[in-house]
């Protein structure tokens, strides 16, 4: 794979688990409080935003050890983000994204001033407090069913115990 391939799939890969984090967000019983209903709206906006470069390239399936955090997700993005707009500077970059994915020197220009938006409200995001997801350790975990009688019980017979 090229370093242009390899960008657009290293920040695939990281918007999916951005995507995963905000849905993690809302579900969680402190974050999924209205007072964070903007914070967890920017994350997906941003999210989504990725997508000018992203849907060239499908996201892997990415398994995470260890506690999740927002600043950290970010951060690597930002890495990543700046990785592709190097890419698609290059006289190699450009000339593969004529060739494997299409794209039209006016495409690369938008896609790169995009980009620079995207890290303009990373670096925003960054600002803001941290959020942070612990490790969860949960093995599946076999219910018994309590057994089935087969004798079924009546209204009467619930209401009077009989």
């Amino acid at each position: 794979m090229s370093e242009l391939t390899e960008s657009i799939q290293a920040l695939s890969t990281s918007q999916a688990l951005l995507k995963e984090f905000a849905k993690n967000m809302e579900k969680d019983r402190t974050f999924g409080k209205e007072a964070y209903q903007e914070k967890i709206n920017d994350i997906r906006d941003y999210a989504n935003g990725l997508a000018i470069v992203t849907y060239l390239v499908p996201a892997q399936n990415q398994t995470v050890f260890g506690d999740v955090s927002l600043q950290e997700i970010l951060r690597t993005q930002l890495g990543q983000i700046q990785n592709v707009i190097h890419a698609l500077r290059t006289p190699e970059g450009t000339s593969e994204a004529e060739a494997t994915y299409d794209l039209k020197e006016s495409d690369v220009r938008r896609m790169v001033s995009s980009l620079q938006g995207m890290i303009e409200m990373n670096n925003l995001m960054r600002k803001e407090e941290d959020v942070v997801f612990p490790a969860k350790y949960e093995e599946a975990q076999l219910k018994e069913k309590p057994a089935a009688t087969s004798e079924k019980k009546g209204f009467f017979q619930k209401l009077f115990g009989k």
